[in-house]
């Protein structure tokens, strides 16, 4: 039963996100990506949102975040995803960003919490910053280290 569950979230996961295969010699695993969108005024964006999982020196591969037919990264919003990335013992950072696109492409991301099932670790990484040409340091990328870890 616990493999046909599994099997089943991986079926229901590439269906719903943008699945790019693991980079070659790695396994991938099954991530939930929680993103929290600030609440200042234009604070959400409708740019299409990457993640990158960053462990030393090695990254995964970059995963779009996106839950077909819901409107994500409205502002003040908490958004839940689960993303089919490289498999890391220790998560180190995140590269956020977006593609510019949109008639509101500019994204205040307030944190981005990642939890792998397996090791039982969710992470935290802390931004408070735009992501917007147009704002702060004109970039639509961030590079995010852990700044929290919790034991689930």
């Amino acid at each position: 039963m616990k493999l046909f569950s599994l099997a089943l979230i991986l079926a229901v996961c590439c269906f719903l996100t943008n699945c790019a295969p693991p980079k070659k010699g790695y396994q991938w695993t099954i991530y939930k990506v929680v993103t929290v969108t600030g609440t200042k005024p234009y604070s959400g964006t409708d740019a299409n949102v990457y993640i990158v999982l960053r462990s030393g020196r090695h990254t995964s591969n970059r995963v779009q975040l996106d839950n077909k037919y819901n409107d994500d990264f409205e502002a003040g919003h908490l958004d839940t995803f689960y993303i089919r990335a490289t498999k890391f013992a220790t998560i180190t950072g995140v590269r956020m960003e977006h593609d510019n696109s949109g008639n509101s492409p500019g994204w205040f991301l307030n944190k981005v919490a990642i939890s792998d099932k397996e090791t039982r670790i969710s992470y935290e990484f802390a931004c408070y910053q735009w992501l917007a040409t147009d704002a702060d340091d004109g970039q639509t990328t961030k590079e995010l280290p852990v700044s929290g870890l919790i034991k689930l």
